[in-house]
């Protein structure tokens, strides 16, 4: 089986080398996958972020933006380019591993889940340097969606998700920014396509470190659920 991997990247120049080597490195053989396809959607990056992964993984697709448009846009860029029967996102920082693959892909390969995601609540009530008003926002947005979309998810808002590619046919992302997550849960779901979920370990970074998500986004996560909830 072939994985495509998306990666939606903003002015990642410190995180990427160290991401693209990692996904570089882990071995898929075990659950599998036989080739991996990289897609990397340089979302107006400013800084050396295309310079410094495809220098580590030469044949690397580059999709670029002009200008920087949210990870929903870069998601919606990426997609129709993926070539393999299955669509793993992969953020661009240092917060999801890639050794962690093998952990996702095989409730796919080997149970045949058609999607899973990585949850970081799962075994594990307050990771590591996320704050209390994060974690707050993430549990009371999760237990919003499996109200409304009839889930039973530990972490909605995760963002490591795995997709065999024909789960993701026919859904189109509206949303641009952060609520791109709850879009993509609200729309699978709707579909009728079960989410399997494992824990994963994590560990948050700060702003210092480049976090983007800041919390005014979470004023737009709501909005996205209530609004894919009416769609």
């Amino acid at each position: 089986m072939k994985l495509s991997i998306l990666i939606p990247a903003y002015n990642e120049e410190r995180s990427i080398q160290k991401i693209m080597q990692e996904i570089k490195e882990v071995d898929l053989s075990s659950c599998g996958i036989s080739e991996k396809e990289i897609i990397l959607i340089n979302d107006g990056s400013t800084d050396k972020t295309v310079e410094k992964a495809t220098a580590v993984i030469p044949d690397t697709k580059v999709i670029h933006h002009a200008k920087n448009q949210g990870k929903g846009a870069a998601l919606s860029s990426g997609i129709p380019h993926a070539t393999g029967d299955i669509i793993l996102i992969q953020d661009a920082d240092l917060e999801y591993s890639p050794s962690l693959y093998p952990l996702l892909l095989k409730p796919i390969t080997q149970d045949n889940a058609d999607i899973v995601y990585g949850s970081r609540f799962f075994n594990n009530k307050h990771p590591e340097k996320m704050r209390l008003a994060y974690s707050l926002a993430n549990r009371f947005g999760t237990g919003l969606i499996n109200l409304l979309y009839g889930t039973r998810l530990t972490d909605a808002m995760t963002c490591f998700k795995v997709f065999k590619k024909h789960t993701l046919e026919g859904i189109k992302l509206t949303c641009k920014g952060f609520g791109t997550d709850t879009e993509l849960t609200a729309k699978v779901s709707k579909k009728g396509f079960k989410i399997k979920e494992v824990a994963i370990p994590y560990k948050a970074r700060t702003f210092k470190e480049g976090k983007k998500f800041h919390p005014l986004c979470s004023l737009n996560v709501l909005w996205s659920i209530l609004k894919y909830s009416l769609i």
